[in-house]
């Protein structure tokens, strides 16, 4: 689906494919490109096991919060070691009042994640630098990430991506939060651009870089040559509902699988559905599923984690 980017990914992901293991991929029955997918952590005596997952956040904590312009001062400054530090002090310091400690911080970097290992489609701001810029977009998307793709006649094409990110118990209810969210990104669509126009994505990118993105994306400099569409990147969390004491260890393996296999296919034809409902279908849409033993707990426990409470 993804072809070669002029901009490269900032996360470190040498062992994503060893931490997320993809247990089942659908497709829906739209034009455009599109994806539903669902992923498992490692099991250890029926539970998740998130000891590789919170190895993953800490290596890409920092290269998640600091802009490629941030990052690269660092080294100019000698500081590297200093940038996962950092970064876990701007973590601890944004927290959102409506979130109240539940860690709403680990869907936000896990769709930062997919969208640039999985989907390969790198990152142009996080959510995380425009909390720390005290800019208003916060109550926007959950990242803008930039895809270069090929139309179902193989002319390149080029996407803006938008993130959503919710974690709950429930994955239906995960998937109506998403499409709410989605709903008011649709409603100010110039948010975007004005975001790109600002002084964060100054700060964000070299000259060469930022002049480039804007020929490409804001429509007074934009090289017509090349088509962009916005698309949409979504990250979704929600509990398993399978119990464990009924299980031996190979037997829950066995019946985890199954229910996430079902899971995906009975929520792919209710995405399905809400996209049609919302008159939806000229946008792509990449979902990314993950399980967890108890979403609102173990959300709230892997982030208080990794900033050390």
């Amino acid at each position: 689906m993804a072809t070669t980017s002029p901009i490269k990914n900032t996360s470190k992901g040498d062992r994503f494919n060893s931490i997320f293991v993809e247990v089942c991929s659908k497709s829906m029955e739209f034009t455009n490109p599109n994806c539903v997918r669902i992923f498992s952590l490692d099991i250890q005596n029926n539970s998740f096991s998130y000891v590789g997952l919170h190895q993953l956040l800490q290596n890409n904590i920092g290269r998640y919060v600091f802009s490629r312009a941030a990052i690269e001062r660092f080294y100019l400054d000698d500081e590297t070691e200093a940038i996962s530090a950092k970064a876990l002090e701007l973590l601890r310091a944004a927290n959102n009042p409506h979130d109240c400690g539940a860690g709403g911080e680990l869907g936000e970097i896990l769709l930062y994640l997919f969208l640039e290992q999985n989907l390969n489609a790198p990152k142009i701001l996080s959510k995380m630098e425009l909390k720390s810029s005290e800019n208003q977009y916060v109550y926007g998307s959950d990242g803008v990430h930039l895809l270069f793709c090929s139309d179902s006649s193989g002319k390149a094409l080029c996407q803006l991506v938008l993130g959503e990110s919710k974690i709950v118990g429930s994955l239906t209810s995960a998937i109506d939060d998403a499409f709410k969210s989605i709903t008011k990104v649709i409603d100010t669509p110039d948010n975007e651009l004005r975001l790109i126009e600002s002084n964060i994505f100054k700060e964000s990118f070299d000259k060469e870089t930022a002049d480039y993105l804007k020929q490409l994306i804001i429509p007074t400099k934009r090289d017509l040559n090349m088509p962009i569409d916005k698309a949409f990147g979504i990250f979704l969390g929600y509990t398993i509902e399978l119990d464990s004491a009924l299980f031996s260890n190979a037997e829950y393996r066995i019946a985890l699988q199954k229910k996430m296999i079902d899971d995906i296919t009975k929520h792919t034809s209710y995405i399905e559905a809400k996209i049609k409902k919302q008159n939806l279908n000229a946008y792509s849409f990449y979902f990314y599923i993950l399980p967890f033993d108890n979403a609102a707990k173990d959300r709230a426990d892997i982030i208080n984690k990794l900033k050390g409470k």
